[in-house]
């Protein structure tokens, strides 16, 4: 991408017409071809000031290389989806294959752009009469096609002539038969697809015969069949057979037909195989566990597990259990230790304060490089909140020395805010 094209490809990106544009920046060689390809595709105008004209001529040069290079590289992947029999991905490539040749996009009112002398302005007026196929163009006479676009006789007779020529295609399909089959597998049916044109002779569109493309796909994604062959051999009528394995009642086989290097000759089908349901193999029972869940008979049931992780304990078990541990006797009962907060208040009516005990001097020494967490201020036994001092509660300062802050001691009318950490030698208990 050169400095100078920049501009013109953001501008592009930014087109009505544009069918993938880019959200990101245009600034790397993959989005430049993406946009030439996307600018041909879909008819854009390319602007008309004279600063454009150098870099109309790159543009030309590195169109012509790119699409050269993509329809090889489409060809190929028809080829290696069809092998994988990926029904979807053929189908694409088949339909991007067909617009890159065609030089516009399939299922769009642009395939009237490649009658000879169509340009924009008469697909607009076509477009607004409701005429958007070459198929509705071909079903006028010439009085109104010269009407449409606004041009002089005979205008009208060279059209019909041009169209004439264009591939109409048929197609209709049946089933043949039903393949009996020993074992319990899947049904299987033999289909008939017969291909024809419905032009007078052989349609040469572009001074050559066109290359017809035929698939059929079942409607879980599954290529049963592909064919490629000349426009000639359709003269007559074409009978494809071939044999389709159904897998579930409610899959239908899909065939398409369409001129390869041409946009707007599309004719698909849908048939119905009408198997019983009681002819498919049968699927594994389900059954039922104790939260009502369906699982495989195959499978193992899995335990009921509840959001304490246990598994499979049934409630009486678990009331049990706690009224054995709250019946168990220990050593030590909980009238053997007395609350904090009543300890407080009877240090406070005796005139004491309350005895810490030893400290540790390396503890003492060291409790800068202990931080931890403070606790959220709780309400005192006398309606007031504790502060967050690193000696409240417990009086002890640096030096061992019991505090004098009041606020340690009778506590504050409102809670202060937390710090969220502290450098602190004891922590009061929640």
């Amino acid at each position: 991408m050169k400095p100078n094209e920049r501009q013109y490809l953001r501008d592009f990106n930014k087109s009505p017409f544009l069918k993938f544009p880019f959200k990101e920046n245009i600034a790397t060689t993959p989005h430049k071809v993406s946009l030439l390809i996307q600018v041909q595709l879909g008819g854009i105008e390319e602007p008309t000031d004279k600063e454009f004209n150098q870099v109309r001529r790159q543009f030309a040069t590195d169109r012509s290389i790119v699409f050269d290079r993509i329809r090889r590289l489409i060809h190929c992947v028809i080829d290696c989806k069809a092998y994988d029999c990926d029904s979807v991905s053929t189908r694409h490539a088949l339909d991007l294959a067909r617009s890159i040749s065609a030089g516009f996009w399939e299922y769009s009112n642009l395939q009237l752009r490649q009658i000879p002398q169509f340009g924009p302005v008469a697909v607009r007026k076509l477009v607004s009469n409701s005429v958007a196929t070459i198929a509705e163009l071909g079903k006028m006479d010439t009085a109104n096609i010269e009407r449409l676009v606004s041009k002089n006789p005979p205008f009208g007779k060279k059209t019909r002539d041009i169209i004439s020529s264009f591939p109409s295609l048929k197609l209709a399909c049946e089933v043949v038969r039903r393949i009996a089959e020993k074992s319990k597998a899947s049904p299987k049916i033999q289909v008939k697809a017969r291909l024809w044109f419905e032009n007078d002779k052989i349609p040469v569109w572009k001074d050559r015969k066109p290359s017809v493309t035929f698939m059929a796909e079942t409607t879980d994604g599954k290529l049963v069949h592909f064919w490629r062959g000349n426009i000639s051999k359709l003269e007559k009528g074409l009978d494809v057979r071939f044999t389709v394995e159904v897998s579930a009642p409610d899959d239908d086989i899909k065939c398409w037909v369409t001129c390869e290097d041409i946009v707007g000759t599309v004719k698909s089908c849908i048939l119905k195989h009408n198997i019983p349901a009681s002819e498919f193999p049968s699927a594994p029972p389900m059954t039922k566990s104790s939260n009502n869940t369906t699982i495989d008979a195959g499978e193992e049931p899995i335990a009921d597990v509840d959001e304490f992780g246990t598994d499979g304990v049934e409630d009486d078990d678990m009331i049990a259990a706690i009224n054995g541990v709250e019946n168990t006797k220990s050593d030590y009962s909980s009238n053997d230790f007395l609350d904090i907060d009543e300890a407080e208040l009877r240090n406070k009516s005796q005139g004491q304060k309350p005895k810490i005990g030893k400290v540790d001097k390396e503890s003492i020494q060291d409790r800068d490089k202990k931080e931890i967490e403070v606790l959220e201020p709780f309400q005192m036994a006398n309606g007031k909140w504790t502060c967050n001092h690193v000696c409240c509660d417990r009086q002890l300062l640096k030096n061992g020395q019991p505090c004098k802050h009041y606020c340690c001691h009778e506590g504050l009318d409102k809670p202060r805010k937390i710090k969220r950490k502290v450098s602190q030698l004891f922590c009061r208990p929640r």
